[in-house]
């Protein structure tokens, strides 16, 4: 840890004010007293103040290796107090040796003598407060980096986190896409190609965008349509889609891979075992300060249930607390065949 002069320089500035102030003081007393004449109050005021400051400095490395939290209690008062005290008394007879030896003075002499002790308590006072201060430092400059510490490691959770809901990607959509392909290199190689040419695009923009980026909501559209053109190649008349999306919408920034789950979700609950065609409908508008997206998706209401866990809902519904810091931008309405999610971003904050 750097010594607060070193790190800062107006600390630095501050410290050397205090005890060249207290060397001015001392000096005017002595001259408006009448103690010393003022040549020798002045040299007096300056060498005590400037070797003040100086052996102030040394109490730094007293404390630095002195911690609270290495060394018990009565060990660090001793060594402490014992330092004042070695500290006080060396710039006492320090002081006062380089004043004799720049001006000679039987009147100084004596002087001296008569305010050893008063200058002694000035010494051990100023350098207790100069230790306790740097305790303060210390104790403040830990804090900080232990809070430092605290939010880089939650920072690094909730990237942790954001990064595995963003791999929860159905790899059952994977494995029936290249079944299909397959199937269809035989009946229909036409099709065939266009699903692999849609599930190329699909996969590269899925592995190539990070887990906390946030990308136009024009791109994860683009995203979903590969998605929901590939189902449909599969699905064929059974599905539709539509996108009813306002321009002012595009341009707002969302968690990239946010909507996927959302259609996954549609067309597993909705299109699998529907007997009649179901139809996927995106529609976004601005509402105040919130771009507002609705997914939804009719179904067969006597159909069996398909099944599954509603871990796609839960994961976006998580990643928009992870990303936003709240617990409702995200609504679920299911009634009369018709199921419809509706999220609220707010796209003028930033993660």
């Amino acid at each position: 840890m750097e010594q607060p002069g070193a790190a800062n320089r107006y600390s630095l500035i501050l410290y050397w004010i205090t005890p060249i102030l207290l060397g001015f003081i001392q000096a005017g007393f002595n001259l408006y007293f009448g103690i010393l004449p003022w040549g020798i109050s002045l040299v007096d005021g300056l060498v005590f103040g400037f070797l003040l400051g100086a052996f102030g400095m040394a109490i730094w490395y007293v404390v630095r290796f002195n911690s609270p939290d290495e060394k018990p209690f009565a060990q660090l008062i001793t060594t402490l107090l014992s330092a004042v005290i070695i500290l006080s008394l060396a710039w006492v007879y320090s002081s006062g040796f380089v004043v004799r030896t720049l001006l000679p003075s039987p009147e100084y002499l004596t002087y001296q003598e008569s305010h050893l002790t008063n200058r002694i308590v000035v010494g051990l006072f100023f350098f207790s407060l100069v230790a306790a201060v740097f305790y303060l430092y210390i104790f403040y400059s830990k804090n900080r980096e232990k809070t430092e510490r605290e939010n880089e490691l939650k920072q690094e959770l909730r990237e942790a986190v954001l990064r595995a809901l963003k791999s929860q990607i159905n790899p059952h959509f994977l494995f029936n896409s290249l079944n299909s392909i397959a199937s269809l290199t035989r009946t229909n190689p036409d099709k065939a190609h266009e699903m692999v040419i849609a599930l190329s695009d699909f996969m590269r923009y899925s592995l190539r965008k990070q887990h906390n980026e946030l990308v136009p909501l024009e791109e994860e559209i683009n995203h979903v349509r590969l998605y929901l053109q590939i189902e449909k190649i599969r699905f064929g008349e059974k599905m539709g889609f539509t996108f009813q999306v306002g321009p002012e919408c595009l341009d707002c920034h969302i968690p990239t891979l946010l909507l996927q789950p959302l259609f996954e979700n549609a067309v597993k609950y909705g299109v699998y075992e529907a007997s009649e065609r179901v139809e996927v409908a995106l529609t976004a508008k601005k509402e105040s300060d919130h771009t507002v997206l609705i997914i939804t998706n009719n179904y067969d209401p006597e159909a069996a249930p398909a099944k599954g866990e509603g871990i796609g809902l839960k994961n976006v519904q998580e990643r928009l607390r992870l990303v936003y810091n709240s617990n409702n931008l995200m609504e679920i309405k299911d009634e009369g065949g018709k199921f419809e999610v509706t999220i609220y971003l707010p796209c003028g904050e930033k993660i």
